[in-house]
């Protein structure tokens, strides 16, 4: 495969500031990106609002719901590659911030002009949307993947990504801030306010994108079939056991996540402007801790540094399974050091895959590993929707079930490092090497009351071992 940056920027020095000036624009994009980005997750503060209390919607159907951007992830595998065989990967990471503009505008629109058949048709209505903008946000993420490895360098890119995704972090923070100012009056309106105000700075976002200088990698001049990139790719050993990997840890994440922001707000607090404040927390200190992040994973590899960091989440979760009203303050604790975690575990997800897809079946390779997170993610919230109704009918009080069920939560998480550790990375250091820098943390596991799971997580298995964690 030819590259049009490449072609364009033959001397060194030309290339280092094509490079330069790209990674810049491409920050700044990230930036404005932020308000929509976070708007399209499933299990936001904005989209829970939305659906719980604007819609008012059950725990079944808002698990249809939340899931439904996970199954288009799987859809993409068939779309993403047909477009690329007649364009390049930018053109399609372009393209697909605008169709995801209009999808959520579309949706606001709506909420504005017709609230109260909104509300009637509340199932097929945000099915419709939210599914239709999770299609077009699986193309636009594969195809941002596929992007930016053909033109970031390999040397750069842990540090590089680090201070991208904290200026991400910070302008998802201020929005969520915003957010929680504005959802104090969870109405349609409001929401379908602020759904626009995303709108808005993501076109900013399409505008610089398109401004980047860094052109990737042109469409093959002869296409490259999916028979052919699956048979390159299906000997790829420690690609596939990634690919497990990060199929179980989406189902934990999202299995939880999805229903974290729906008990803050059904058995902590009324107010969604104060359910706010923790998630915003969380942002925060995943931007402090991103460069730290970047270095460790530059300097030990990708697996070692994700170990570390699900075991931390494990620990970290703990609280969700006893906080009340009472010992809501715990929260502030549990998301700020949840953030800084879950900052780690998405660079690091990150580097792996682009260290582990071949470039030969670029396409294909990414889009088989978002579609198998999918899997997990979309099947996920759908079963614990169900497991939540079930207990509830069965006369649990909310803060019975929800307790019972976030309790699972750290042994599931301890029983995907198993997986992880099976994945083969390249050109990375023993897990060991890593747990230097945070041996803190097993004080802290031990001032929470949680030296139980510390002791889990760091102590040797077996005669003569040291721990991987």
């Amino acid at each position: 495969m030819t590259t049009d940056t490449a072609s364009t920027f033959t001397h060194p020095s030309a290339r280092r500031d094509m490079v330069r000036r790209s990674m810049r624009m491409s920050s700044w994009e990230a930036v404005f990106a932020m308000p929509l980005v976070y708007t399209g997750q499933p299990a936001n503060l904005v989209l829970a609002t939305l659906l719980a209390e604007g819609m008012q919607l059950a725990p079944g159907p808002y698990g249809f719901i939340v899931s439904l951007p996970f199954w288009c992830n799987m859809l993409q595998l068939f779309v993403t590659p047909v477009l690329g065989r007649w364009f390049s990967m930018r053109q399609v990471f372009v393209s697909a911030i605008w169709c995801h503009i209009a999808c959520w505008a579309g949706l606001a629109g709506t909420l504005l002009i017709a609230p109260e058949w909104a509300v009637a048709h509340a199932v097929p209505l945000a099915g419709a949307f939210v599914g239709t903008a999770g299609l077009v946000a699986a193309v636009m993420g594969v195809s941002w993947t596929a992007y930016m490895q053909s033109w970031v360098p390999e040397p750069l890119r842990g540090v590089y990504f680090a201070r991208r995704n904290r200026l991400a972090q910070i302008s998802n923070f201020t929005f969520l801030l915003l957010a929680g100012l504005v959802l104090m009056t969870p109405r349609l309106d409001v929401i379908a306010g602020l759904i626009l105000f995303a709108c808005l700075t993501r076109a900013i976002s399409a505008v610089m994108a398109h401004r980047t200088p860094a052109a990737g990698d042109a469409v093959a001049a002869e296409p490259v079939s999916w028979l052919a990139q699956w048979q390159r790719l299906r000997t790829n050993r420690p690609y596939w056991r990634s690919i497990i990997f990060v199929a179980a840890w989406g189902a934990v994440l999202n299995g939880y996540g999805a229903f974290q922001p729906v008990f803050m707000l059904d058995e902590l607090t009324d107010n969604a402007g104060l359910a706010s404040i923790p998630l915003a927390l969380s942002l925060l200190f995943g931007a402090l801790a991103l460069p730290a992040w970047g270095k460790l994973l530059d300097r030990f590899g990708a697996r070692p540094v994700l170990v570390c960091a699900v075991a931390l989440w494990a620990l970290v979760g703990t609280p969700w399974a006893f906080v009340t009203r009472d010992t809501q303050w715990l929260l502030y604790v549990v998301w700020a050091l949840t953030g800084a975690v879950n900052a780690g575990i998405v660079i690091g997800q990150l580097n792996l895959l682009m260290k582990l897809v071949p470039a030969e079946s670029k396409a294909l390779a990414v889009g088989l590993n978002i579609a198998a997170a999918s899997v997990g993610t979309a099947i996920a919230p759908i079963l614990t929707g169900q497991l939540l109704e079930h207990l509830f009918a069965r006369g649990w009080t909310g803060l019975q079930a929800y307790h019972a069920f976030f309790m699972t939560m750290p042994v599931l998480a301890i029983g995907v490092l198993v997986l992880l550790r099976r994945v083969q990375e390249p050109r990375s250091a023993p897990v060991e090497h890593v747990l230097g820098a945070l041996r803190n943390f097993r004080t802290l596991g031990a001032a929470l009351g949680l030296g139980f799971i510390s002791q889990s997580l760091f102590t040797p298995r077996g005669k003569g071992k040291r721990s991987e964690y």
